[in-house]
């Protein structure tokens, strides 16, 4: 960037210049939705430099004229107009407060007469924080305070204002150096939160690090483990200090940035985000998002594609530092957002990832502090040069952190940071608060002798009660002891942020033989007292999700035959009352309305003990893991899993820790969990048609194979998603694959056109990354001639050209029996089903265009094979009947024989034969089961050569004649027997004598098919005939090899699962 200068710049005008001279670089990566980690939008210094052009125009219009240093509080989701904002008020000549949404209303209040600020700026989208930001303005009615509405995020971005009026900023940095650009506040840790003032020479430290000297051989570590263009993940509150520090840094040192959509990350997210075509290459990370990716082993796989972690302002478990240190480098910093960074240097050895060794270069000292511990002190410099807190403030001559930390046992000017020196806790999300106030709350009860809060390096902080021994019943109990708490505990956590809350279940009680120590001005001495109760406290966290009080409900709740909509009713209730909302939609994402993830634990307990009932079927129901939250985040499906809990999972055999999952799919997940760091990569899938009746069986039976890693769905609907779903509900299957895991991905495709109608960079990953390409999508429909298949043979040669330009891609395509009825008199060689020569007899398909355009399709594939080498498998699929069991499902009854049954249930007639067709008909999830299988075993084969065409014919190997089903048929159609071309000639009259209006359709649904049924009745044979195909597919799979003849029973099974259609069945 030639244009712009290196020292003492204004971040306003690096975005200006970037903008002008290298226009297409990029800022940031943000999603299209606040929800969903689909569609992204690349952010370009050109397109952020208009929204902030177009946000500094706004400000000026709304405060018509008012003079410079006006302060403007801004509180929104968590997304790029902060910066855009932050920005647009330093050309302005303002200064953005950026309050915290988890600020209680006095805080905010508090904060906005500190700064004197009268205009909050609202770009809030969650019902929670819009319901909080709509008090604080009601409870500063007394106060001149105005709310402004800025534009939605994409509406600065709109094509329209793309080239926006330049709103020039002609302050040198001379002229700002000193004065307030941003304001933040602190977390309130001594009483109310305090502002922070962090002005353009503050922000200039993050820029001057990179001149700060270091020793030869060595290297900052802010620059060791990141550089120019690579991209960052920015996970955390845009409105905390990490979030301006992010702003700038990627300004400064140009380093992009991508935000997640605004929810928690969870191990499915971040994996969505690691296979888009941008994954972020480092983060500044917080110890709680590397425990949760630390959780699983796929969590952990994802992790290792990054390169570098850095994280301060919150202890790490060693273990956890451990397992990730392992995946990738990984180092400590730190800083605050008094002090900014605290320059330090990378450690030589990667195993001291949570060590410091201060930079010599930056003037600072280690105070002793006792019990072994220093004390980061920071005394004046004769430059402020590289001190970011003697700008914030700049009366100091010394700054005293506060931070203590411990050296290294052996290696000199090695530190590992201990915790706070005063009362302020630190979580493991670098959340800081303090207790005090809070405890003095609780102590003002008459039982309460003294109340201590901890949470050091903690996910959520834990309250230690000395009663007034003397004061108490003889009999007293802790759990009615907590419940006689309730009012003071909820006056107590009024003083507390939103994170440092108390929950009872986190309460433990003090022993009369170890009272508190206590100062001789009777503070307490906080250390001692965790020594002295360690293993009590410990206790509290061990697990962190165990059964935990909810003194305020109905113990043992008795929930024998609730039915769903009670327990909907049950769950809203509960959900409302913790969310403090009048009301909450079933189908309303509990995240995007502002649940954190402390009331995510809340919710756990809620649930839990409305399971603890000795009405249950089973204690090992009463189990419900937190993790259940946020892949259920909505009441309708927490309410549906409850269901599942107290009345018994119609899916199969439950267990503690697999709720909702049948047995084979919960070992197959676990196997998948564990084999994604064996060996080389598992199998990419790509399937077409995932929605309809065979795709849906086809997925099912694909998702059980463990070795399979992915499965992309190539549909044409938008929402395939929820009609997969809504599939394999309706037929019984788990959906719990595509509701649990991110095992499976929904693309929307069109086939007929250029790149299926995929992104670039979806295409892209496919031919690179996936491994086969199941076609199973087609237009089922008897009546169409070949030229209505034209689109469907597009999409043929659509697909194949792409496995051509892929290095490993292999093409299987779906094709029908009735594709080819005579190839083994034709001589074609089959050798382990590896056919070596091919013809293109067009005589070989059956006369009707559904069977003449699978020919075409096969032959395209036959001559992609010649030509290019592509490797070929085609599935000659025949006759398909029903599932094979009642759990759920039936043969679709659009299909040919159900409306046969149906036309013959009405007419009162059976025909007596089907001529020349075979019945070697397959139940659908035994063919399904059975080309799986066949997957499984050519990928078990390595084969070496360049490429194979492969046919099997997937049907019944064993015939039965239709003879033997006449008489269960007639009788459950209440019908006689009659010749086929009977029946034929009889239905030929109902299409005469009747107006063929829906009505009729829904009595006779044979009507449509009317050519089949005369194709049936001439001397053709439309289903099968013997094929070398056919025995080498029941070789190579255990499913046709064992499958039996169609009989009475499995003909019964049939019938029963289409009485749902057909009621007036006898059976």
């Amino acid at each position: 960037m030639g244009s712009i200068g290196t020292e003492d710049r204004l971040a306003t005008h690096i975005v200006d210049g970037i903008a002008k001279d290298f226009p297409n670089t990029l800022y940031c990566i943000q999603p299209e939705s606040k929800n969903e980690a689909t569609v992204w939008h690349k952010i370009t210094y050109s397109a952020f430099a208009n929204a902030v052009n177009r946000i500094s125009y706004w400000i000026d219009e709304n405060l018509r004229g008012k003079p410079d240093g006006q302060v403007l509080a801004y509180i929104g989701a968590n997304d790029l107009r902060y910066s855009i904002f932050m920005l647009a008020c330093m050309k302005t000549g303002h200064q953005a407060l950026l309050l915290s949404t988890r600020n209680s209303q006095v805080a905010s209040r508090h904060l906005l007469e500190e700064t004197k600020c009268s205009i909050i700026v609202d770009g809030t989208e969650k019902s929670l924080i819009q319901q909080m930001v709509d008090e604080l303005v009601t409870s500063c009615a007394d106060m001149p305070l105005q709310r402004w509405f800025i534009a939605s995020l994409w509406d600065l971005f709109s094509p329209e204002l793309e080239r926006g009026k330049p709103y020039p900023h002609e302050k040198s940095f001379a002229d700002l150096e000193d004065t307030p650009a941003i304001i933040i506040h602190s977390s309130g840790t001594t009483g109310h939160p305090k502002p922070v003032n962090i002005s353009h020479g503050y922000l200039a430290t993050f820029d001057r690090l990179r001149m700060l000297p270091v020793p030869p051989g060595r290297q900052n570590t802010c620059f060791a483990l990141r550089a120019n263009g690579q991209l960052r993940l920015m996970y955390g509150p845009m409105f905390h200090w990490v979030g301006v520090l992010c702003t700038f840094e990627s300004i400064f040192y140009q380093t992009p940035f991508l935000i997640p959509p605004d929810k928690p990350l969870t191990q499915s997210l971040f994996t969505e985000i690691m296979e888009t075509d941008h994954p972020p290459v480092w983060a500044l990370a917080t110890p709680p998002m590397m425990e949760n990716l630390c959780a699983s082993e796929e969590g952990q796989k994802e992790l290792s594609k990054m390169k570098v972690l850095t994280y301060g302002g919150a202890p790490l478990a060693h273990a956890t530092g451990e397992k990730v240190a392992s995946l990738l480098r990984l180092q400590t910093m730190f800083g605050s957002s008094e002090t900014a960074y605290t320059p330090s240097l990378l450690c030589e050895d990667p195993a001291d990832w949570d060590y410091l060794e201060w930079n010599p270069s930056f003037e600072h000292k280690m105070e002793d502090a006792g019990d072994g511990l220093w004390e980061l002190v920071l005394p004046r410099p004769t430059s402020r040069y590289h001190h970011a807190i003697f700008y914030s403030q700049p009366d100091l001559q010394e700054y005293r952190t506060g931070d203590l930390f411990l050296p290294h046992p052996s290696k000199p000017d090695l530190w590992h940071y201990e915790g706070r020196r005063d009362d302020i806790i630190v979580l493991t999300n670098g959340e800081k608060f303090n207790p005090t106030q809070a405890e003095k709350q609780i102590q003002t009860h008459p039982l309460v002798k003294n109340a201590a809060i901890f949470g050091q390096a903690r996910f959520q902080a834990a309250l230690l009660i000395e009663p007034e021994w003397d004061s108490l019943e003889e009999n007293w109990k802790p759990d009615q002891f907590v419940q006689g708490l309730q009012t003071v505990l909820s006056e107590a956590n009024e003083l507390l942020p939103a994170y440092g809350k108390i929950f009872d279940s986190h309460v433990a009680f003090a022993s009369r033989d170890k009272p508190f120590a206590l100062s001789p001005k009777g503070s307490l001495r906080r250390r001692m007292i965790f020594s002295d109760y360690s293993l009590d406290i410990n206790k509290l966290y061990e697990p962190k999700d165990n059964l935990m009080l909810v003194p305020e409900m109905t113990p043992a709740l008795d929930w024998t035959g609730s039915s769903v909509d009670v327990i909907q009713r049950w769950v809203q209730h509960e959900v409302t009352l913790l969310l403090q909302l009048d009301t909450v939609d079933l189908d309303e994402d509990l995240f995007n309305i502002g649940m954190d993830s402390l009331q995510a634990i809340r919710l756990t307990q809620i649930l839990r003990k409305a399971l603890e009932s000795k009405t249950l079927k089973s204690e090992s129901n009463a189990r419900w893991a937190e993790s259940e939250i946020y892949n259920l985040p909505t009441i309708r499906k927490l309410a549906d899993k409850l269901d599942q809990h107290i009345n018994g999972s119609k899916d199969g055999e439950m267990t503690p820790d697999s709720i909702g999952w049948p047995r084979e799919d919960r070992l197959a997940r676990k196997i998948w969990e564990h084999s994604l760091f064996l060996g080389s990569r598992g199998l990419t899938i790509a399937l077409t048609g995932s929605t309809g009746e065979l795709g849906s069986y086809l997925l099912d039976s694909l998702l059980k194979n463990p070795s399979i890693e992915r499965v992309y769905c190539l549909n044409r609907s938008e929402d395939a998603k929820s009609r997969q779903i809504s599939s394999f509900r309706a037929k019984g299957l788990p959906d719990v694959w595509i509701t649990e895991t991110s095992r499976i991905h929904f693309w929307h495709a069109n086939l007929e056109q250029e790149s299926l109608g995929l992104t670039s960079p979806q295409y892209n990953f496919l031919q690179e990354h996936v491994d086969l390409i199941i076609h199973n999508a087609w237009s089922v429909n008897f009546n169409k001639t070949l030229e209505g298949f034209e689109p469907q043979l597009t999409g043929v040669t659509n697909l194949l050209r792409l496995v051509e330009e892929s290095p490993r891609a292999e093409f299987h395509f779906v094709s029908s029996v009735s594709a080819n009825t005579d190839y083994t008199e034709k001589g074609i060689d089959w050798d382990d089903g590896i056919c070596e020569t091919a013809s293109y007899l067009g005589s070989q398909a059956l006369p009707y265009g559904y069977a003449e355009s699978k020919f075409v399709a096969e032959s395209l594939c036959e001559l992609s094979f010649k030509r290019s080498g592509t490797r070929i498998v085609i599935y000659r699929v025949g006759q398909l009947g029903g599932p094979s069991t009642m759990k759920g499902g039936k043969w679709n009854p659009r299909d040919w024989f159900p409306s046969l049954v149906r036309s013959s249930q009405t007419m009162k007639i059976l025909p007596d034969s089907l001529g020349l067709v075979s019945v070697n008909w397959l139940p659908i999830d035994t063919a399904a089961r059975a080309m799986a299988e066949l997957i499984e075993n050519l990928f078990e084969r390595k084969r070496t050569k360049k490429g194979d065409f492969i046919r099997y014919d997937i049907e019944n190997p064993h015939s039965t004649d239709w003879t033997t089903l006449v008489p269960i048929v007639a009788t459950a159609c209440d019908a006689i027997t009659v010749p086929l071309a009977e029946w034929v000639t009889k239905l030929e009259s109902q299409a005469a004598d009747s107006t063929v209006d829906s009505e009729t359709l829904s009595k006779l649904p044979a009507l449509p098919l009317l050519s089949f049924f005369r194709l049936m009745a001439s001397s053709r044979d439309i289903s099968h005939i013997e094929c070398s195909a056919s025995a080498n597919s029941s070789a190579k799979s255990s499913t046709l090899g064992s499958i039996k003849a169609v009989d009475t029973k499995l003909m019964e099974l049939w019938l029963r699962q289409l009485k749902e259609w057909i009621p007036d069945l006898i059976i």
